[in-house]
């Protein structure tokens, strides 16, 4: 009797008892789902053609208008196109259709221009891919308004998957070959030696070496960057002027031949 009356007590104190033990549970808050993160929106057509103006521009290499041949400003300010991610610079509006309707050959023109334009002063002896002396075979690849240079088809094709790599091979060499005969040795925005802040920031506008003193100089150029290399070629040209001409190198004297007796 005694053991039945403790189960019976047993089994009314379960209920309390199972109580107890959930309330000293804590209670588990709902996992919340991660917010779903949102791929960036593709850029527009126009925000895709701003940027290959952008540039392409610095280093556009004609100054006449490839459909009229009229001189790029002679009718307004020239309107800039871009097809097949080109740019192509006309005179006028009445311009633009023939561009457009033949962009091919526009592009071909433009292509023949950068490469003369940019060949002789070209920084590269070797492929910027494999190393290889670049021979009489040397292929000529226009990137935008660039030329870049291969030793064969197969790297000008490895070239045009992936360009930045050789591209930016390019624009070093284009920064060393041309640091040696900057032609000035202040900022031409601030005014201050280039060398105020420490080295100075390089850079390029196309294929032409900028230097400024500090990264704010840099941005300023950056805001308007064709009314400040405006402002650089002055003052080189200035510079250029002020630098005193170099005198010939004296040929030695030659001694009169002795006479033998």
């Amino acid at each position: 009797m005694q053991r039945i009356a403790a189960l019976l007590a047993w089994l009314a104190a379960a209920p309390l008892l199972t109580l107890t033990l959930f309330a000293q549970e804590p209670q588990k808050r709902p996992v919340e789902a991660a917010p779903a993160v949102q791929a960036p929106a593709a850029p527009t057509q126009a925000e895709l053609d701003a940027a290959a103006i952008a540039a392409q521009l610095p280093s556009y290499p004609l100054d006449l208008c490839v459909v009229s041949g009229e001189p790029l400003g002679s009718m307004g300010e020239p309107l800039n196109l871009v097809a097949e991610g080109r740019l192509i610079r006309v005179c006028c509006k009445g311009c633009t259709r023939g561009a457009t309707k033949n962009p091919a050959e526009a592009i071909a023109k433009i292509d023949a221009a950068v490469i003369a334009a940019q060949k002789p002063s070209y920084p590269l002896s070797t492929c910027p891919i494999s190393g290889q002396e670049l021979g009489e075979k040397a292929v000529d690849v226009v990137h935008g308004t660039r030329l870049a240079r291969f030793c064969c088809p197969d790297c000008k094709q490895a070239f045009l998957k992936d360009p930045a790599p050789s591209m930016a091979k390019i624009d070093a060499a284009l920064i060393e070959a041309q640091r040696a005969s900057y032609p000035i040795s202040t900022c031409f925005i601030s005014g201050e030696p280039l060398d105020v802040n420490g080295a100075p920031q390089e850079f390029l506008y196309g294929v032409q070496l900028v230097k400024v003193c500090c990264g704010g100089c840099k941005r300023a150029f950056q805001k308007d960057p064709q009314a400040q290399i405006a402002k650089l070629r002055e003052a080189q040209a200035k510079a250029a002027a002020e630098k005193p001409a170099e005198k010939p190198a004296e040929r030695p004297t030659e001694k009169p031949a002795e006479k033998r007796g």
